[in-house]
C-alpha cells in the first residue's frame, strides 16, 4: 500500500501505453488535447490490481503497496540466476544480489577457510558505504578481529576492479570485473566456528544512495533526501522514465522541494524537515510503483499535463481559481458523503524505524473520537505502509493528512467551458455555486468533453487538512513486544568453570566442572587444555554429555569448555587458565615468626603456601592460612626455628600456577 498521494497524469487520447525514453511525453499527451487519469496506471498504463473496495485518489496511491513486492525493503542477500538491480535512496540498511562466491585456503592452511562474497547494493553510484552487517554483528564487533575484510566499491563509471579479489581468487575475479556504476562490497571472511556458527552470514550495509542529485534552487549535485529532488531524478535517469530536463517544471519542482524542506515541530522538542525519503526501491517493480512511492513519501503528486512534468509535495494550496455557475456548461453533481464502505475514522500505518534494526515497525495508531462518533460508534481502520518513510513523526503527519482527507467527503463533478482550462490536476480552487457556501476543493480529474468544454472532479480540501500540532496530535511511541523465536544456530557459553583446587605439592589428575547450559538445542560440550610445558591447546573427549571432567595432568594446565548445539554451532570458550606464578618471593626472620614477601599475581585471589622444615619439597605441608596480599607474616614460631617456603598462585577458578620458592629464613 503506497503511502497517501495520487499521480494524476494528462495522456493523448488513443494512447494505450508510453513510450519508453525521450518520447515519453509525446506518448503521453498528444497533440495538445489532454484527457486525464486519476492514479495514473489505470487507463494509460493497466496493471492487474486485486479486488478492492472503492478508495479516493490519494487512498489508492497507498492501497497499491505490497510490502511484500522487491525494493520494498531489503535488508537480506539473495542469489537469483537473473535479478533486477536496485535504488539505494536518501540513508537505509539495504543488502543485495550475491554476483560472486568463492573459497580459498586460509592463512593457517585449512581448505575453505577464506570465504568471498561480493553483494551488489545499487544500480548507481553512491555517496558512502558506511557500516557493514554481518549477521547481527557489525563488522566492528570485537569477536570479528582479525576474521573479516571489507572492501567498499561506490560505483564510479571508471572505477577499477577490486585488487584483493584480483590477487587471491586465482583467476576467477580479473580486472575485467570493474562493477563501473554499481554500488558493491566484497567480503572476506576466514571462517571459524566461534565467530559464524551457522556458516557464513547475511551481508548488509547502512548505505547513503544516490549523490548524484541535482538540486535546481542551487544549481548542485550531490546526495539528498529531498522526495522531490529524487523523483525529478528518477524521472530523467537512464533507468527511470528518461525524460528530459526541460520536459520537468522547475518552479514547480523547486517549489515542491522547499516544501520538503520546511521545518516542523516533534513531540520530541526537535525539528525535522517535512518529507523525506530513505529505503530501497527494485527495478523490478516498473516505473508507475516507483513513482507512486517517490510521489507517496511527501504526500504529493505528480501531474503530466500540457507536454510537462510537475511535481507537486503535500500542503495546503491557494485556489487558482474560483469556479462560479458562469464557468457551467450543463448541470453539476455533488456527492455529499462519501459511501459507507469508502469511509474510515482510524489509521494503522507501518514505517521503516531505523533504531529497530531498519524493520517494518508499527508506528502509533490515529483514532479520530469526533469521527468515530460519526460514524455511530463504530472504530474503521485503514491500514497504511510507508516504506519511505524513517521517522516516527513524519509517519504520524501522513496518516493524520490521509485521515483529514477522508473526512472531506464533498465530491464535484463539474463541467465547465473552455474557462476551466486555466486549471491542472493536483491545483486547488474554490468552488463557489448558487445556493452552496463556497468550499475549497483540490482537481483531482481533468478531461475534455467531446462537445467542448472540460469536465471537472473536484474534492474537497482544505488548509486544515495540513495543520499539525506536535504537543497534540503526535503520539507517543510505544514498546512494542518482540517476538522471541528459537535459534538453534546460536548457543550460549557455560556460565561458570570452576577447577578443584590440589592440597598437595604434587598432583596427578586435576578435576574441572562448569555450569549447564540450559538450551534445547544442547548437544554436549567440549573440553581443550594446555599444559604450562605445550603451546596448542590439546582436546579432551571424554567430557560430552557431562558437566565434568578429570585431565590427567602432573603439571599447572590451563582449562577451557564451550557448548556444542545439535545443528553443530558451538559457542564462546568459558576458561580456566593458569595463573601466574608469584614474583621474586622472599623470607625474612621477625619476631616470633617469618614474614613473606614478593609479588602477588595480578590473576591470583589468594595463595597457597607450603612449610618444611627442611629444603625438600617432598616434606613440604601446605599450611591453612591462604594470604590473600603479600606480605603475610608466619606466626607461631619459636626463637631459632629455620623453615623453607613456597608458594603457589591460585585464580579465581581454583586453578593453580607453579610453585615459587623455595625461600627460608629463620624466626627471631
Amino acid at each position: 500500500m503506497p503511502a497517501a498521494v495520487p499521480l494524476i497524469a494528462v495522456a493523448a487520447a488513443g494512447v494505450a501505453s508510453a513510450a519508453v525514453g525521450g518520447g515519453i511525453i509525446g506518448a503521453v499527451v498528444g497533440a495538445g488535447a489532454a484527457f486525464i487519469v486519476s492514479a495514473i496506471g489505470q487507463s494509460v498504463f493497466p496493471q492487474k490490481q486485486k479486488k478492492q473496495a472503492s478508495l479516493s485518489p490519494q487512498a489508492a496511491a497507498i492501497a497499491g503497496f505490497d510490502a511484500g513486492q522487491p525494493g520494498a525493503g531489503r535488508t537480506q542477500a539473495f542469489r537469483q540466476p537473473v535479478t533486477e538491480h536496485q535504488l539505494v535512496l536518501g540513508r537505509c540498511k539495504v543488502s543485495g544480489p550475491i554476483v560472486f562466491l568463492h573459497s580459498a585456503t586460509d592463512d593457517e592452511g585449512r581448505a575453505d577457510g577464506y570465504f568471498y562474497s561480493v553483494v551488489v547494493l545499487a544500480a548507481h553510484r553512491v555517496r558512502a558505504i558506511g557500516e557493514v552487517f554481518l549477521g547481527d554483528k557489525v563488522e566492528s564487533d570485537g569477536s570479528l578481529a582479525g576474521l573479516v575484510r571489507i572492501d567498499r566499491h561506490l560505483g564510479d563509471p571508471d572505477q577499477a576492479a577490486d585488487a584483493n579479489l584480483i590477487a587471491e581468487t586465482a583467476g576467477q575475479w580479473t580486472v575485467e570485473h570493474r562493477g563501473r556504476g554499481r554500488a558493491y562490497v566484497a567480503v572476506r571472511l576466514k571462517l571459524t566456528a566461534e565467530a559464524f556458527p551457522a556458516g557464513p552470514p547475511n551481508i548488509a550495509a547502512i548505505v547513503e544512495g544516490a549523490d548524484t542529485i541535482l538540486d535546481p534552487r542551487t544549481g548542485a549535485v550531490g546526495w539528498s533526501d529531498n522526495p522531490a529532488l529524487l523523483l525529478a531524478w528518477y524521472l530523467t535517469a537512464p533507468f527511470g522514465w528518461r525524460a528530459a530536463w526541460a520536459d520537468i517544471d522547475i518552479p514547480a519542482l523547486m517549489a515542491a522541494a522547499n516544501v520538503c524542506d520546511e521545518l516542523v515541530g516533534t513531540r520530541a522538542g526537535i525539528y525535522e524537515r517535512r518529507y523525506t525519503a530513505n529505503g530501497v526501491l527494485s527495478l523490478a517493480e516498473g516505473k508507475i510503483a516507483i513513482t507512486r512511492k517517490l510521489a507517496a513519501a511527501m504526500a504529493g503528486a505528480l501531474v503530466v499535463s500540457g507536454g510537462r512534468f510537475f511535481i507537486h509535495a503535500g500542503a495546503p494550496a491557494l485556489p487558482a481559481a474560483t469556479l462560479t455557475s458562469d464557468d457551467l456548461r450543463g448541470d453539476v453533481t455533488i456527492q455529499g458523503a462519501r459511501p459507507r464502505r469508502d469511509l474510515f475514522n482510524g489509521v494503522r500505518a507501518v514505517y521503516v524505524e531505523p533504531a529497530a534494526n531498519w524493520q517494518p515497525t508499527d508506528a502509533p495508531p490515529l483514532l479520530a473520537s469526533n469521527y468515530v462518533a460519526q460514524d455511530g460508534g463504530e472504530m474503521i481502520y485503514r491500514d497504511l505502509e510507508f516504506p519511505l518513510t524513517t521517522s516516527v513523526a513524519t509517519v504520524q503527519r501522513l496518516m493524520k493528512v490521509e485521515l483529514e482527507r477522508n473526512r472531506r467527503q464533498r465530491t464535484v463533478a463539474f463541467p465547465a467551458n473552455l474557462s476551466a482550462l486555466r486549471l491542472r490536476p493536483w491545483e486547488a480552487a474554490t468552488v463557489a455555486l448558487d445556493r452552496l457556501t463556497p468550499f475549497p476543493a483540490r482537481v483531482t480529474a481533468w478531461s475534455l468533453a467531446a462537445e467542448g468544454g472540460v469536465d471537472l472532479t473536484l474534492e474537497e480540501e482544505d488548509a486544515a487538512v495540513w495543520d499539525w500540532n506536535p504537543a497534540v496530535d503526535e503520539r507517543a511511541t510505544g514498546s512494542n513486544p518482540a517476538v522471541v523465536l528459537p535459534n538453534p544456530g546460536v548457543i550460549a557459553a557455560p556460565a561458570s568453570i570452576t577447577v578443584e583446587t590440589p592440597q598437595a605439592t604434587a598432583f596427578a589428575v586435576l578435576s574441572l566442572s562448569w555450569a549447564a547450559v540450559g538450551s534445547s538445542h544442547l548437544a554436549g560440550y567440549q573440553v581443550e587444555f594446555v599444559p604450562a610445558s605445550v603451546a596448542a591447546w590439546q582436546g579432551y573427549g571424554g567430557s560430552l554429555g557431562a558437566t565434568a571432567a578429570a585431565i590427567p595432568t602432573a603439571e599447572p594446565t590451563g582449562f577451557r569448555v564451550r557448548a556444542v548445539a545439535r545443528s553443530g554451532a558451538v559457542s564462546g570458550w568459558r576458561q580456566a587458565l593458569v595463573p601466574a606464578a608469584v614474583a621474586a618471593p622472599t623470607a625474612t626472620g621477625i619476631a616470633g615468626g617469618i614474614r613473606l614477601a614478593g609479588g602477588f599475581p595480578p590473576d591470583a585471589v589468594r595463595l597457597q603456601v607450603f612449610e618444611a622444615s627442611s629444603s625438600s619439597l617432598a616434606a613440604a605441608v601446605k599450611l591453612p592460612e591462604e594470604p590473600t596480599i603479600l606480605f603475610w607474616d608466619r606466626a607461631g614460631l619459636s626463637a631459632g626455628d629455620t623453615r623453607w617456603y613456597w608458594l603457589r598462585a591460585v585464580s579465581a577458578e581454583g586453578n593453580v600456577s607453579a610453585l615459587a620458592g623455595p625461600v627460608t629464613a629463620t624466626a627471631l
